[in-house]
């Protein structure tokens, strides 16, 4: 880690944070582009997913040959299937956990507001069980490696400081999801974005992460539709 402490500019982290940030709003909000000439809702949310995709792998060519980083900056710890198992598991449980008391708080305080963008989407899901795999497994494994594997082990270089760069991470992670147009769709994420990051600077195993979050989103909206 010391080498690549050293052999990062400050200059050079900023312009990587922002394109963590920058990249995926661009993939989201590319599908508007085709809104008015005719394309289907469902055909523009595909696109949309696969956008997704095409910013993981600029960004991971990015990192290639510009940054000449590697794209995960902290090496895969290793772990043996009993132990990534139970990994898996209390982070399943965490998440569970902070999103139920966040729900709590959330009623307490009576923030409501229901999204008509995520209504649309699970109105799509119904008719498509395909896409709506397809949603889960783009969210699992893009926005993990992107703001959990590439975005937060960058901030703590940029800020020395681990607690805040899984603060910024997390909060940006959060407003990725504000095309859903309510405040909800915003607080939710972030808490998530919250338990994962504790979760990688705990294990340093995305793909913990990217499981959990898969599983996560598939169960969610199975239930929702």
């Amino acid at each position: 880690m010391l080498n690549i402490s050293n052999s990062f500019k400050k200059p050079a982290l900023i312009i990587s944070v922002l394109l963590s940030v920058l990249l995926p709003v661009l993939a989201i909000y590319f599908s508007l582009l085709f809104k008015n000439i005719g394309i289907s809702h469902e055909v523009q949310f595909y696109i949309s997913r696969f956008a997704i995709w095409i910013s993981l792998l600029l960004l991971f060519l990015y990192s290639l040959k510009i940054e000449k980083q590697p794209f995960l900056l902290w090496p895969e710890t290793e772990y043996s299937f009993p132990d990534f198992a139970i990994a898996l598991f209390k982070t399943f449980v965490k998440l569970f956990i902070a999103v139920y008391f966040t729900g709590l708080l959330i009623m307490l305080f009576k923030i409501t507001g229901e999204s008509a963008v995520l209504q649309k989407a699970l109105a799509l899901f119904k008719k498509s069980y395909i896409l709506l795999f397809f949603t889960c497994v783009t969210a699992g494994i893009t926005e993990e490696l992107i703001f959990r594997g590439y975005l937060m082990p960058r901030l703590e270089l940029l800020f020395k400081n681990k607690i805040l760069a899984i603060i910024i991470s997390s909060v940006l992670f959060g407003l990725l999801h504000i095309g859903y147009g309510t405040l909800l769709n915003v607080i939710g994420p972030i808490v998530i974005g919250l338990v994962f990051a504790i979760q990688y600077e705990k294990y340093r195993n995305i793909k913990i992460l990217i499981i959990c979050h898969f599983l996560w989103d598939l169960f969610l909206l199975m239930a929702k539709t």
